[in-house]
């Protein structure tokens, strides 16, 4: 005959085995999805005048530049037909060291993508009844887009309304480059390696 002991540390044993066969039911039937998430930096130098016809912010960017950073899913890269949504970016329009405008994921209606060969960062609130805008900066690069890279081709394109100011128009876009952010470890090294050579150099001097 059993004792109470062994019975309660049978029970203890079953339910703990239990426990665990459907934690790894549930891993098998349900398996984590892992993304590989990058961040890039991305700059770029407006025209030097807007569309003919343009009004409000195309005009203020005449011989404006942009700045910012986005992260994206680079294992979903790169892509022929369908949409790779970024999953966070900020990029800021600036004129004479004064940010005009900033594209972000913070801000409601804003979307940023890459298709094929394009990065887009893009506000169609007034389509989605969000709010009252609807611009858009899209790069055009030479080839299917993975994240690096350099063009003379885009455009930003404004037709939104804030308040009682008025934009419309298109401005184009003369550089734009996209790099990239360096790897803490990487950045880390580099610095090791130069103070390394700097001390090696000064012990051959003495």
């Amino acid at each position: 005959m059993l004792s109470a002991t062994p019975l309660k540390r049978l029970s203890q044993a079953t339910a703990t085995a239990a426990v665990a066969f459907a934690m790894l039911t549930a891993i098998g039937t349900d398996p984590a999805q892992a993304v590989n998430l990058k961040t890039f930096n991305i700059s770029g130098d407006f025209a030097p005048a807007p569309l003919d016809g343009s009004v409000g912010l195309p005009v203020s960017l005449a011989n404006a530049s942009f700045n910012g950073t986005y992260t994206v899913d680079v294992d979903q890269l790169p892509t022929s037909n369908s949409f790779v949504d970024l999953t966070s970016w900020t990029v800021n329009l600036v004129k004479d060291n004064t940010v005009l405008r900033t594209l972000s994921n913070s801000l409601t209606g804003n979307t940023a993508y890459i298709q094929e060969n394009i990065l887009a960062f893009s506000d169609a609130g007034l389509l989605t009844k969000q709010n009252n805008n609807l611009y858009s900066l899209e790069l055009n690069f030479d080839k299917i887009f993975t994240g690096a890279g350099s063009t003379n081709d885009g455009k930003f394109l404004d037709n939104s309304d804030l308040g009682s100011v008025q934009n419309s128009g298109l401005t184009g876009v003369t550089f734009a480059q996209s790099e990239p952010v360096p790897e803490p470890q990487s950045f880390a090294g580099t610095v090791v390696v130069a103070t390394i050579g700097l001390l090696l150099k000064r012990k051959q001097k003495t």
